[in-house]
C-alpha cells in the first residue's frame, strides 16, 4: 500500500518513487532472456498454429506471470499491486467464458487472429532482440 501524503512536496515525493520503480522494473524485463524465452515462445505458438492449424487458437492460457515468475529485480510498486488485484478480479470474473464466446462467435476469423497475434510477437522479440544487442554488445559465451 502507498502511504498517504500529507504535503504537495510528499506527494511528488511518492509519485517520483513510484514511477522509478515502474521505469526500472520495465528497463529491468526489456531486453531480458526472460522476455526472449516467452516472446520466443509465443512466436512458435501462433506460427505453427498458422502453419499447420489455422482455424484454432493456441492453448497460451496456462502462459502466467505468477507461474512463470518474474526476474528478481522487478517491483512494479504500487502499480504492480493493483496489477495483482486486477488479475485477481480477472480470475473470479467470467472473463474467460467471455472470450471463448467471442472466439465462437468470431470462428471464421481465427486465422486472422493467429496472424496478427503472430506478427505482434515476432514484432516484439526483435524489439527485445535489438535491446538485448544494444545492451550487451560483445558475448562472453
Amino acid at each position: 500500500m502507498v502511504r498517504q501524503p500529507t504535503s504537495l512536496a510528499e506527494a511528488k515525493e511518492i509519485f517520483v518513487e513510484e514511477k522509478n520503480k515502474v521505469t526500472g522494473s520495465l528497463q529491468a524485463l526489456a531486453g531480458s532472456r526472460w522476455l526472449m524465452a516467452i516472446l520466443a515462445t509465443l512466436v512458435i505458438a501462433f506460427g505453427t498454429h498458422l502453419a499447420f492449424a489455422p482455424s484454432r487458437l493456441p492453448a497460451v492460457g496456462g502462459v502466467s506471470l505468477a507461474a512463470v515468475g518474474l526476474p528478481p529485480n522487478v517491483d512494479f510498486g504500487f502499480a504492480g499491486d493493483q496489477a495483482k488485484q486486477a488479475a485477481e478480479a480477472a480470475a473470479n470474473s467470467q472473463a474467460r467464458t467471455r472470450a471463448e464466446e467471442f472466439v465462437a462467435a468470431n470462428a471464421e476469423r481465427i486465422p486472422i487472429f493467429n496472424a496478427v497475434a503472430f506478427g505482434v510477437a515476432l514484432l516484439a522479440l526483435f524489439g527485445n532482440m535489438y535491446i538485448m544487442t544494444k545492451r550487451r554488445p560483445y558475448s562472453r559465451g
